[in-house]
């Protein structure tokens, strides 16, 4: 590489660094945004409405956690009527892609058959998902279930006992996390 070419390149690399310190700090993601809006901070009162736009807007374009997020704000009625059966499309949407919130939120949809049909297979098959990624919460949930022969689990105390101690764990590096 010549001098001047090897010169070019370096002061391009420059320019370019330069262009992104003036333009300042990355926008936050509209999750980020809505999420702040949800929650609300010193800064910035709560605005369901706008945390709704943000999710709704990201979860039509396919990201996931946005889908939760919108689908938990259908369940409770935040700044939109509540509708169990949008709750459940956008946790179906959500959980499909890996988002253990939404598995969980949504078997407990199907244990209540709310928004969807009562399946307590289907229920248990999402628990078991989000257990599987160590959501303290389905952790918890399928531990109770095999201790009790509920959720469409069969009564299994040596194994519930197991589980009760990765629940635990779950919740330890959960609480570590935070």
């Amino acid at each position: 590489m010549t001098t001047a070419r090897r010169a070019f390149s370096v002061l391009a690399a420059s320019l370019a660094l330069a262009s992104v310190a003036l333009a300042g700090p990355a926008p936050a993601s509209p999750v980020e945004e809505g999420r702040k809006y949800l929650r609300g901070s010193e800064q910035a009162p709560a605005n369901l409405p706008r945390a709704f736009q943000l999710f709704s807007g990201a979860a039509q374009k396919g990201d996931p956690l946005a889908a939760y997020y919108l689908g938990m704000m259908y369940q409770n009625g935040m700044a939109v009527a509540r509708n169990m059966t949008a709750a459940a499309h956008w946790l179906q949407f959500s959980a499909t892609r890996e988002t253990p919130a939404a598995m969980y939120a949504l078997a407990k949809l199907y244990l209540a058959g709310d928004g969807v049909k009562r399946d307590e297979l289907a229920a248990r098959r999402w628990i078991e998902k989000a257990a599987d990624l160590d959501y303290p919460e389905a952790v918890m949930a399928m531990a109770i279930g095999l201790r009790d022969g509920s959720m469409g689990f069969e009564r299994n105390e040596a194994l519930a006992e197991t589980q009760m101690r990765f629940a635990n764990r779950a919740l330890k590096l959960s609480g570590a996390s935070r």
